[in-house]
């Protein structure tokens, strides 16, 4: 057996180690940080803490899939289309592709409905815990970053990076609601910045979805031109 054969062989060994790892480590901290979001929205009563632990448990389910999904893409059976993409790969991206958009619908429903219904904020304890999520999601992109350059910005690992990218603006605009209202008092800025934050996440998930597109109708043209 040649050199390169023998490293080709030991790198494909290291993934699935590599993998699990590298997806599990964010998947516990988004989960566990998840939950004390969800808590810590109720007792500040801030939509930007819940619209960011919405995202972070719509992560949980990115996570996890992407996991699934990067262990079923290293089958040397598993289906594939003409591009190298494997078909539970695509499938995973579609998925978060849709809970990043309800996720998006829901926010935006709530924040128009708390400028009729403005909601009292904890300002302190919004700008506390959506410090220690923004530490957590830097964590978690730095692993998916590592994933990545270690192992291809594949189209899944792409999805499960763009719910993290949301997280990360999430959390941001959540400190920054929460700096306001604590020196300032003024709720609105609450909602603003969720709009705000959802918009941007629209983009990304838009973008998300027209490489899902292009993948797909590429496969197609493909298909046609075969004899």
């Amino acid at each position: 057996m040649s050199k390169h054969s023998h490293d080709h062989d030991d790198h494909a060994h290291e993934h699935p180690h590599d993998d699990h790892s590298h997806y599990f480590i964010p998947f516990a901290l988004i989960f566990i940080f998840a939950v004390v979001e969800a808590v810590g929205s109720w007792y500040t009563g801030s939509l930007a803490l819940l619209s960011d632990a919405g995202h972070m448990f719509s992560d949980v389910v990115a996570l996890g899939l992407a996991w699934l999904a990067s262990v079923m893409a290293k089958r040397p059976n598993v289906a594939r289309h003409r591009s190298g993409v494997s078909y539970a790969e695509l499938t995973v991206s579609v998925i978060n592709a849709i809970t990043m958009l309800l996720v998006i619908v829901y926010v935006v429903i709530e924040a128009i409905d708390r400028f009729h219904n403005p909601h009292q904020v904890q300002g302190l304890g919004l700008t506390i815990i959506a410090t220690l999520g923004l530490i957590v999601n830097l964590i978690v992109a730095k692993q998916l970053h590592h994933q990545a350059a270690h192992h291809g910005d594949s189209l899944n690992n792409r999805a499960a990076f763009l719910h993290v990218v949301g997280d990360l603006l999430g959390s941001i605009a959540a400190v920054a609601a929460g700096v306001v209202i604590y020196f300032t008092g003024w709720m609105p800025i609450d909602p603003i910045l969720s709009l705000f934050i959802s918009l941007l996440l629209l983009v990304f998930t838009l973008n998300l979805v027209r490489d899902i597109i292009i993948t797909l109708r590429s496969e197609n043209n493909a298909a046609k031109c075969a004899p």
